[in-house]
């Protein structure tokens, strides 16, 4: 058993792996598997604190799996209410998720590491699919979750979990379940305890088959989203417009085509229904229509283009110095014992001596890149912002900080800060910037 499911790690031999462990039979088997292949690997265990001793006990097992298996492990305890004050109306579920995903994305950023590895089998993709076919979905929510996306590996996606109870019974490894799993009150829990075993049973091959038309739907994503990439290049112009007469010169379904174009990274959460009403409008002028995640789109006699306020390329250029400073950016110089560095992206430290006596703040441009403090390299702002999947009007409002010197970018208020003029051991006195 072991050998066939070392055949699922598709990962290069040389990745470095952060393993997402709860503790469960999922996660236990794959943190043996990853170490025992000689991938180098961390474990990161979260605890909520939702479950009381049990919770703890959790954490317990996880630190003893990973002393057995020898592989380093890092705990974080997790404050699920207070996101929750910060976030009215995120369910507890998605609390957690975003909590443990802005852990392991700081992870990657501090650690280099090139993968974070998931437990999720081949049953948690068919519970996906179901979710996705009741809630109504296209293509791309019912071809589930994939083995690899970016930096997000799931490498037992297409591994039964019998396979993996019988290899951690073949390895002698223990796990724990998570008592909130059994009951039904969650959708995914009602699926998984009550409804698939009963599909089960009138129909017993209804997994396999179910497995099957998974990866059906992900290749036909695949063939869609090359279709859909080609079509946005023959329609958008070179201002990032989409010529929606081109589109109803080409095709004879141009809401099936935009629908798929607009629900891109940068135009998300349009409905079809408000789709429709655009092409039926093509030859409007001014009409304007909003999508569920507040993005507005303007119509241009025969083209779609991003509402927003005009946006002047505004440069300000200032001195260093104690005090507010436009566009809300307030700078404060401190003494080393002061220096008590946090994870919030709207403070920025500088070594003060070495960091511009004056600096530029403008909007972004096109190829602008920073090097990301904790990273190496170099990265667009466009990738960063794909990252974040941030609206396209408040890409074109975000702020860049420039040293004038070389165009290097120093920070992105409230969202990332480079490793230029960090603060050193040798660092004597450090600049303050918080953004509001």
């Amino acid at each position: 058993m072991k050998s066939t499911l070392l055949q699922h790690l598709n990962l290069p031999l040389s990745s470095r792996v952060i393993v997402a462990l709860s503790g469960g039979a999922d996660s236990v088997a794959l943190l043996s598997l990853v170490a025992s292949s000689g991938r180098e690997c961390i474990a990161v265990h979260c605890n909520y604190g939702l479950r009381g001793e049990e919770s703890d006990r959790d954490e317990l097992h996880a630190r003893r799996v990973a002393d057995q298996l020898g592989v380093p492990l890092r705990v974080y305890r997790c404050d699920v209410e207070a996101r929750r004050r910060d976030n009215p109306g995120e369910s507890i579920e998605m609390a957690c998720r975003e909590l443990r995903y802005d852990i392991f994305r700081n992870l990657l950023e501090e650690t280099h590491f090139d993968f974070v590895a998931l437990g999720h089998h081949r049953e948690d993709n068919i519970e996906t699919l179901m979710l996705n076919l009741l809630r109504g979905s296209g293509v791309k929510g019912l071809s589930g979750m994939s083995t690899l996306n970016g930096v997000w590996a799931r490498p037992l996606l297409n591994v039964s979990k019998t396979d993996i109870l019988d290899y951690l019974a073949e390895v002698g490894l223990d796990y724990v379940t998570d008592s909130s799993n059994l009951s039904c009150d969650y959708r995914r829990n009602a699926l998984r305890n009550a409804i698939l075993p009963l599909v089960e049973q009138h129909f017993p091959s209804a997994q396999a088959g179910l497995s099957k038309t998974l990866q059906a739907l992900s290749n036909q994503h695949a063939v869609l989203s090359e279709a859909v990439t080609m079509m946005a290049r023959n329609v958008t112009d070179p201002d990032g417009g989409v010529n929606l007469a081109r589109l109803v010169e080409l095709t004879d379904n141009p809401t099936a085509w935009l629908f798929e174009i607009l629900n891109c990274p940068d135009y998300q959460g349009f409905h079809i229904d408000t789709v429709r009403s655009i092409v039926d409008n093509v030859d409007k002028s001014g009409l304007r229509f909003t999508s569920a995640l507040g993005v507005t789109l303007r119509l241009d006699h025969g083209r779609l283009l991003p509402d927003v306020s005009p946006i002047e390329d505004v440069v300000i250029e200032w001195n260093i110095t104690e005090g507010v400073h436009e566009p809300s950016i307030k700078a404060e110089l401190i003494e080393r014992e002061q220096f008590a560095p946090t994870r919030d992206n709207n403070v920025a430290w500088f070594d003060a001596v070495r960091v511009p006596r004056h600096v530029i703040l403008r909007h972004p441009k096109t190829g602008d890149r920073i090097a990301p403090y904790g990273m190496k390299g170099s990265r667009l702002l466009s990738d960063i912002f794909n990252d974040l999947k941030l609206p396209h009007e408040d890409r074109l409002r975000a702020w860049v900080m420039v040293d004038p010197a070389d165009g290097r970018i120093l920070w992105l208020p409230g969202i990332r800060a480079s490793r230029h003029y960090a603060v050193t051991p040798a660092s004597t006195q450090i600049l303050k910037l918080t953004f509001s």
